[in-house]
C-alpha cells in the first residue's frame, strides 16, 4: 500500500506524508465500491489502478474537476461490471 500511495501523492503533486492516511482510506473506500459493484481485481491491473486513481482525484479534492473524475470513476466502475473480466471466479 505504502508503493501505491507514494503513486497517489506524486500524481495529485502532494510532498508531505499528512495525506499518507487519507489516500489509504481513499484507496480502501475505493476497493470497498468495487466490490459492492462486482468487481475483484488487483492494484497490480493496469485497469483496476486506474479506477483507484480516478476515485481518489474525485474525492481528495484534488481540483475543480471533482465531478469530472467522478463520472469518470463510475463509468469505469460500470464498464469493469459488466465487462465479466472482473467477476469473482
Amino acid at each position: 500500500m505504502e508503493e501505491l500511495v507514494e503513486w497517489l501523492k506524486k500524481m495529485l503533486r502532494i510532498k508531505s506524508s499528512t495525506a499518507d492516511e487519507e489516500l489509504e482510506d481513499l484507496v480502501s473506500a475505493c476497493q470497498n465500491e468495487l466490490k459492492i459493484a462486482g468487481i475483484q481485481g488487483k492494484l497490480t491491473d493496469p485497469l483496476y489502478k486506474q479506477a483507484v486513481k480516478l476515485y481518489v482525484k474525485a474525492n481528495y479534492g484534488y481540483d475543480d474537476d471533482s465531478e469530472k473524475f467522478l463520472y469518470a470513476f463510475q463509468s469505469l466502475r460500470d464498464s469493469m461490471a459488466l465487462s465479466g473480466e472482473y467477476k469473482e471466479k
